[in-house]
């Protein structure tokens, strides 16, 4: 009764600033008079999850550009059904709230609600006004002053809210410039898959929808990030960042699911940041083209050894894989070939080739090619080997130290944070006009600013996220 009184008392505080803000709130009608929206306003300060007091909530309509919104954990997620739509425009911010202790804290069982989406969700925001959705409650969340920080204290890791759950029924799920935090909190006891475990961050599941995530800033995760586990797809230009405590992909694609995964960097990612694995029983087949990713220390806080690292395909899963940044991270390119517990990879069908491996020290050069796994050297590939040197062909970025200190080098597992660094490429890089060009992306989600995606960036002459001609990702 406590937590529920403390929401309902934000709840209420919510609705008297907005109504004192009331000027303020009129002088942003142009602003979103000018970007799409669908049916009604909904009311600045509102909670999503709870209306009148209810436990959960139907919610469509618009959130309006420039205004603040709240989730709150004392209820159940808020519910877009079907044939209803969810349009958020720039700018927005939608807090999550709760107690930070207690039986019913703030990403405990039954207490971290996200969005249930069975009809259509659009978060466009622009890189002027990104969308965010993070905590209200400052003193729950990382601290970048104390990184390199370890994992298993990291606020970054704890999992607070339920985060974009589609339906298998569900619309599309269109995503563009938002930033999300703190995802992974514990799953409903009630709820119908995975009930009592962490949620995955953003989970799609249904084969016929379109899902984009461009231009996104994904911060924090307990388990997978992303998982598509039926859906066409388009991934491009985002950055992920502290994305699994023991273990848990940046994207992890399942039967039914085809698209592209392009110009993201990948930040200490647990286990692959981009895999396909064809489980589910789905159609079409697990299908993913990744090109000009950029990764970064991925891979040293899976607990299953031999897993995690960077790219991965197994279990059927098959696609494309070119113009690839791997830097000291725990395993290479990874192709499975059977034999083992976990079936083998549609190896007919994977291409792969013009990767860049980097790695300071021989713990990282001799897995290049993972052991217990067929990957080989393939055309174009730098550093292909693992008899590769420890620090040859440094790839010179504008602003990222390598070698790593010996220090970081021995505490690799913490070395999971974008921070400042910049991971342009500097004129001089290895990786320069080294990129291959000559494919296409499935490009399977068509073009448009607001119901499908804004750019599907092509291959690039350059190897990695970053273009030396300005294009590919933005942050």
């Amino acid at each position: 009764m406590k937590n529920f009184k403390g929401c309902l008392l934000l709840f209420c505080t919510t609705l008297c600033l907005w109504g004192c803000s009331k000027s303020k709130d009129d002088q942003q009608i142009d602003v979103s008079a000018q970007e799409f929206h669908a049916g009604s306003y909904i009311q600045s300060g509102d909670t999503l999850n709870s209306k009148n007091k209810s436990n959960g909530r139907a919610i469509k309509g618009t959130l309006k550009a420039g205004q603040t919104y709240y989730i709150c954990s004392d209820y159940a997620s808020a519910t877009i059904n079907k044939g209803d739509t969810l349009m958020i425009q720039s700018g927005v911010k939608v807090y999550i709230v709760g107690p930070a202790s207690g039986t019913t804290a703030i990403g405990t069982q039954d207490h971290a609600p996200g969005i249930i989406v069975n009809g259509t969700l659009l978060s466009l925001g622009t890189k002027d006004n990104p969308n965010l959705f993070t905590l209200q409650n400052t003193a729950l969340k990382s601290d970048p002053a104390k990184d390199p920080q370890d994992p298993n204290t990291d606020p970054a890791f704890k999992g607070y809210w339920g985060g974009i759950q589609g339906g298998s029924g569900s619309g599309d799920i269109i995503l563009k410039w938002t930033r999300f935090e703190y995802l992974g909190g514990l799953n409903a006891s009630n709820a119908p898959s995975r009930a009592g475990q962490a949620t995955y961050g953003i989970f799609i599941q249904n084969p016929n929808c379109n899902f984009v995530l461009e231009d996104c800033w994904l911060y924090g995760s307990l388990n997978d990030m992303v998982r598509v586990a039926g859906g066409k797809f388009e991934i491009m230009r985002n950055t992920f960042e502290k994305v699994g405590l023991i273990a848990g992909e940046c994207v992890n694609i399942k039967s039914g699911s085809v698209g592209d995964i392009a110009y993201n960097l990948a930040v200490g990612g647990t286990g692959n940041c981009f895999k396909a694995a064809n489980a589910g029983g789905l159609s079409p087949q697990a299908n993913m083209t990744c090109y000009n990713n950029t990764i970064i220390t991925a891979g040293y806080r899976q607990q299953k050894a031999g897993e995690g690292g960077s790219l991965d395909f197994e279990n059927g899963g098959r696609g494309l894989a070119y113009n690839n940044f791997i830097v000291n991270s725990a395993y290479g390119l990874s192709v499975l070939g059977g034999g083992g517990a976990t079936a083998a990879a549609d190896t007919a069908n994977i291409i792969y080739g013009y990767t860049y491996n980097y790695g300071d020290n021989t713990s990282i050069t001799s897995q290049f090619l993972p052991l217990g796994f067929i990957t080989k050297v393939q055309t174009g590939d730098i550093n292909g080997g693992n008899s590769t040197t420890p620090g040859a062909n440094n790839p010179l970025f504008v602003n990222y130290p390598l070698p790593a200190s010996a220090t970081v080098q021995a505490n690799l597992i913490r070395a999971n944070y974008v921070d400042s660094y910049n991971f342009r490429l500097q004129s001089s890089s290895p990786a320069v006009g080294k990129g291959y060009t000559g494919f296409s992306p499935y490009a399977v989600v068509k073009l448009d600013k607001t119901f499908g995606v804004t750019e599907i960036t092509p291959p690039g002459k350059d190897i990695g996220a970053y273009q030396t001609n300005g294009t590919g990702n933005k942050h």
